[in-house]
């Protein structure tokens, strides 16, 4: 275990520090695609980084905040230091004209839309008392959205077994990932990223026909979690305008249930 909790801090650590970089980042980036590598089985295979051209003014401001700070270089870094892959992966920003990130197994393509990118750093803005704040809210957007489709790009192409809802097993890898780093900066404004999203959804029109949890059931999901990993350092958390106490006592037992398992399946995966 000790191995894997090195790792993940590392790779969280190096993360974070990357998305502080870009967020400080003055440099304005110059629009270009490079071509993305082809997915070709065989040991080696490492993540890429790619960025596509951008022509509205929302994706602009996404790209501005991926490229000059080379984030998505930053976050392929910290993974190739510790998955073994099978195949290339490319690790894509692009515009998607909606605010959105996906996994596509076929091309072994994470994409981050710059929409989302964007939408992350703007919509706590009125909520946040310091710039300081939003920006630490648009960076738990980032490192969550991250590691949400990474958790999909593993159960590709470690051929992992997902039970339940796959979009679930993603978010509990991502809030893993973030439970191991000393700065809870991320876990903390991602919660807060869901609740605020939760907030401006008609209840009335929401898609519970969806693979995603509803935002409210993730940011409660995200808290329980975070809040078992260590129920000491987050007791606080727990009461009537926090986590139901009901479910906070069952949270140690599931954090340690998720990280297991996520552990068990990724060991064998993991560099020496």
């Amino acid at each position: 275990m000790m191995k894997w909790n090195q790792l993940t801090m590392g790779a969280g650590a190096l993360l974070l520090t990357t998305m502080l970089s870009a967020c400080g980042g003055t440099e304005q980036p110059v629009a270009a695609k490079e071509e993305a590598p082809k997915a070709t089985q065989a040991a080696g295979g490492k993540f890429v980084a790619e960025y596509g051209e951008a022509d509205t003014d929302l994706a602009a401001e996404g790209l501005r905040l991926l490229k000059p700070g080379k984030v998505l270089e930053g976050f392929a870094a910290s993974l190739n230091g510790m998955l073994v892959l099978p195949y290339d992966v490319t690790l894509a920003g692009e515009q998607c004209g909606e605010v959105n990130a996906y996994y596509s197994p076929d091309e072994k393509k994470i994409t981050m839309c710059y929409e989302l990118v964007a939408d992350g750093f703007s919509r706590y803005r009125d909520k946040a008392g310091t710039e300081e704040e939003n920006d630490e809210h648009g960076q738990a957007n980032l490192v969550d959205t991250l590691y949400h489709e990474l958790g999909h790009a593993v159960i590709d192409l470690y051929d992992l077994p997902a039970l339940g809802k796959e979009d679930d097993a993603a978010d509990q890898l991502s809030a893993f990932m973030m439970s191991q780093n000393d700065d809870d900066s991320a876990s903390v404004q991602t919660i807060n990223y869901y609740f605020s999203s939760a907030g401006d959804q008609d209840r009335a029109a929401l898609p519970f026909y969806d693979e995603h949890s509803m935002d409210e059931q993730r940011a409660f999901n995200y808290m329980c979690w975070i809040y078992g990993s260590d129920p000491k350092a987050y007791a606080d958390w727990v009461g009537e305008d926090g986590l139901p106490e009901g479910r906070a006592a069952k949270c140690p037992a599931e954090y340690e249930k998720l990280a297991n398992s996520w552990t068990k399946l990724l060991e064998p995966h993991i560099k020496d």
